[in-house]
């Protein structure tokens, strides 16, 4: 038992009246052109029939091979300026490691000329005999003194002292050395 087609309104059927369709997307004009030619049958006892969509209607999903290769070479972009960075960032860790090394290198060579300077001291005949005294390896008419670690600190006015020289100033204290200095000698 087939029911006769139920009618399309007039303005459902673009294509057979002639208009122009060319501004219309394709994926639009297909599916005004299916729905002109397409017929359904209604029955009063089964359910409504479920229209499934026509894939070649339905836009597509994807990526446009502009974005593909705006993509590449946004990546490869990437790629240069982190290569690039790293090679800055060794090449000034590379620069500072120099600059290390040049410091280290006149360390050295001043500590290598300071050894140079004692090895030319201690190769002295005046330095050898001084360190022989030492040892109470000196001449024969040397006496050898040495003064004992706790030792109380010589006075002022001890024999050789700047205290009793001629010509010497007379000490004067720590207050009356800054007052001094500060205002101008008083007298």
């Amino acid at each position: 038992m087939a029911f006769p087609p139920t009618p399309e309104p007039p303005d459902a059927r673009p294509a057979e009246r002639g208009a122009d369709l060319s501004a219309v997307p394709a994926f639009l004009r297909n599916r005004a052109g299916a729905s002109a030619t397409s017929t359904r049958v209604v029955r009063d006892d089964a359910p409504a029939p479920v229209e499934l969509p026509d894939v070649a209607n339905l836009p597509m999903l994807g990526i446009a091979p502009r974005r593909l290769v705006l993509i590449a070479a946004s990546v490869v972009l990437a790629w240069l300026v982190i290569s690039f960075g790293r090679q800055v960032a060794e090449a000034s860790a590379a620069s500072s490691r120099a600059d290390d090394l040049r410091a280290a290198n006149a360390s050295l060579a001043q500590e290598v000329s300071a050894m140079e300077r004692e090895l030319t001291t201690i190769q002295e005949q005046r330095y050898i005999v001084q360190a022989a005294r030492a040892f109470r390896l000196g001449t024969a008419s040397e006496i050898p003194f040495a003064l004992e670690a706790n030792a109380p600190p010589l006075p002022a006015d001890a024999p050789g002292s700047a205290a009793v020289q001629l010509g010497a100033d007379a000490p004067a204290s720590p207050l009356a050395r800054w007052l001094d200095v500060l205002f101008g000698s008083g007298g």
